[in-house]
């Protein structure tokens, strides 16, 4: 009754998402900005511009850009590409650009970068100059304090947004390029262009508009493996692996059916696919820096060297289901303030609570409904998130909300010390906890007719390759009141907006409880069988295999110690350090009422501390809340 009820008022006023047409527009002052200007855009740019990238110098990591630019005389402004889809935060690493020179009629022109937007490049077109030939090197990074690491001996994620320059002012729709690629001889690749012909060890892909082309990365290799996990669809989905070596591509049965069924599981919840076909772009790689990045119709995505085998560790296997929901939740529907029409405009990141968190929760599901997670280690994680949010001291000044800002506040995601104060990029994990919130009062409410599955399918209908449908914070409310009525704005207004540094309640309201005990759960596990000693709920600490401090929680027995991230634990009770001697300190604590006493060095200083703490080890577990329906459980069932 829901489903008809929004099938039939979507063409109504309530979800205004049209499709965006390709027509002249300015791209006005965002709300709380009307003192800013409207910037005019050109639609669409004359002539189609020629790229071709040579990436075939694996050794020394250089990628060679040649691009052939149509042009009228006159003054001309060029960008690199700044602000990048998915990454929320102005990333484009023009610091790896080198080399650049701009010649027309063969005759080098001058060009001038703007002394405020370093994104920007300057030059005058003289008379008689119809076509501008350019070139530059991109230099990957050799190492990961340079940047990700994305090539190697033998393998490469070629971003395109890394090796261009385009014309400024113009709908990034509007402008046509015809890429084209040269790999290491006898590498092969994948990706969501349309190869047009190979000669060699070049690709040639279809014209596309600039969007489409930066929206379709390459994942090359020289060990390179296709899997089918529905190519007889109408809209194939396609998994594409690259790897350091030929065992990374084997692949155990069970992991590709788990694969498969998050495609069919993502259909029982999202409808009708948005895509004319779908590339799953892996890496797997111990070398490779990680990545996930959503696209229209491919994503980006790097696991460890044993992930198709089914080798832990298993933390991450809620990825690709993550960048495979952004197929709906972000690229075919998109937040509002987040649609700019080209790379160089600010995004807003208001909304990304649905963009990031909808998506981080639909990943936590699918992954236990396909089988990458099985049902009791999806349990550990949501206890892991629990333990976490229900502990945090930064909930008491920031709010959940205030936090789709981190990734502009720290465009380079370092990591902080005191990250639990802070609260950065917490719209992924604690928006996972808000959103079960949501579907367990769903499904209370409506006596279990409805869910957030009904949601999904309702407000994810209808799109197709190509078109982006936005929405804003009143459209996602009014869809929740369609599918059943309850307030929605004020109960998740509530929980976005709280400084009070309450536990989210979404577990409770599923039927689930937290509760501590000195046996760890499985996600704490995974860790420890890596050499991490994760004491995070004890002493406030996670320790690495080399006795280095990982994290160390604010106001926790460890900081209250004088630790900080990064200290080297040296002793523990006048024993070398030892994972297994901690833990062993903490338990005698309890049992013995002795502090801990630890020698420690931080740069060339050494000291000895004492953690006077006695309440034993504690790790997070989930148990059911007696009397209550089991919702958490038929959320993550199977749908297929």
């Amino acid at each position: 009754m829901a489903r008809g009820w929004c099938v039939a008022k979507r063409a109504g006023s309530w979800l205004m998402v049209a499709a965006l047409a390709l027509a002249p527009w300015s791209l006005q002052a965002q709300q709380g900005d009307a003192a800013t200007p409207a910037v005019p855009v050109q639609a669409r740019y004359p002539g189609v511009i020629e790229l071709e990238v040579d990436a075939s110098d694996i050794s020394r990591r250089i990628q060679r850009v040649r691009e052939r630019i149509p042009v009228s005389a006159g003054p001309l402004t060029l960008w690199y590409p700044q602000w990048i889809p998915g990454n929320h935060a102005p990333t484009g690493p023009i610091n790896q650009m080198a080399g650049l020179v701009i010649r027309g009629n063969g005759q080098p022109l001058q060009w001038t970068r703007d002394s405020v937007d370093m994104y920007a490049f300057h030059l005058q077109v003289p008379e008689g100059v119809s076509l501008l030939d350019i070139e530059f090197q991109y230099l990957s990074p050799t190492a990961s304090d340079q940047g990700r690491v994305a090539m190697t001996p033998n393998l490469l994620d070629l971003q395109w947004h890394r090796v261009l320059l385009y014309p400024s002012g113009v709908d990034a729709r509007g402008i046509q390029v015809k890429p084209s690629l040269r790999l290491p001889d006898g590498w092969q690749s994948g990706t969501a262009l349309e190869v047009s012909g190979r000669e060699g060890g070049s690709e040639q892909y279809a014209p596309v508009s600039l969007m489409t082309l930066i929206d379709s990365p390459v994942f090359a290799g020289r060990h390179f493996k296709r899997f089918a996990l529905d190519e007889k669809a109408a809209q194939p989905v396609w998994l594409d692996v690259v790897a350091e070596n030929p065992q990374g591509l084997q692949a155990d049965a069970k992991v590709l059916d788990a694969h498969r069924a998050l495609v069919h599981e993502a259909d029982a919840v999202f409808g009708a696919r948005p895509y004319t076909r779908y590339d799953f772009l892996l890496a797997v790689s111990d070398v490779f820096s990680g990545i996930g990045l959503e696209h229209a119709q491919s994503s980006e995505n790097g696991m460890h060297d044993g992930y198709l085998r089914g080798e832990r560790p298993y933390m991450d296997n809620d990825l690709l289901p993550h960048e495979y929901a952004h197929a709906w939740v972000g690229k075919a529907w998109r937040p509002r303030p987040t649609w700019v029409p080209h790379y160089n405009a600010p995004m807003r990141n208001d909304d990304l609570w649905m963009y990031e968190g909808q998506t981080q929760y639909w990943a936590v599901v699918l992954a236990a409904r396909s089988g990458l997670w099985k049902p009791d280690y999806a349990m550990a994680m949501l206890a892991q998130l629990q333990g976490n949010y229900a502990t945090q001291p930064g909930r008491q000044w920031r709010d959940l909300h205030d936090t789709v800002h981190q990734g502009i506040l720290d465009f380079n995601s370092k990591p902080q010390a005191w990250a639990d104060w802070q609260r950065a990029f917490e719209f992924y994990n604690e928006s996972t906890l808000l959103w079960l919130g949501v579907d367990a009062r769903l499904r209370a409410l409506s006596r279990g007719k409805v869910s957030l599955d009904d949601f999904a399918r309702c407000f994810h209908q209808g799109g197709k390759q190509g078109e982006i449908r936005l929405y804003d914070r009143n459209d996602v409310m009014q869809a929740l009141e369609a599918v059943q009525p309850g307030n929605w704005d004020a109960f998740i207004g509530n929980r976005m907006d709280a400084r009070d540094g309450s536990a989210p309640d979404g577990l409770k309201a599923a039927g689930w409880e937290l509760y501590y005990s000195d046996a760890p759960n499985l996600v704490v596990a995974d860790g420890e069988a890596d050499g991490i000693t994760d004491l995070q709920y004890s002493l406030g600490m996670k320790v690495g295999s080399e006795g280095v401090l990982q994290w160390v929680g604010w106001d926790s027995p460890a900081y209250k110690a004088g630790l900080a991230k990064d200290v080297t634990l040296v002793a523990v009770n006048g024993l070398a350090y030892s994972g297994g001697r901690l833990k062993q300190a903490v338990i005698d604590g309890k049992q013995n009422g002795t502090p801990i006493e630890l020698i420690v060095r931080q740069a060339d200083s050494f000291r000895t501390l004492r953690i006077d703490y006695r309440e034993g080890l504690r790790y997070p577990h989930l148990r059911r809340i007696e009397g209550s329906a089991d919702l958490l459980t038929k959320i993550l069932t199977p749908r297929r």
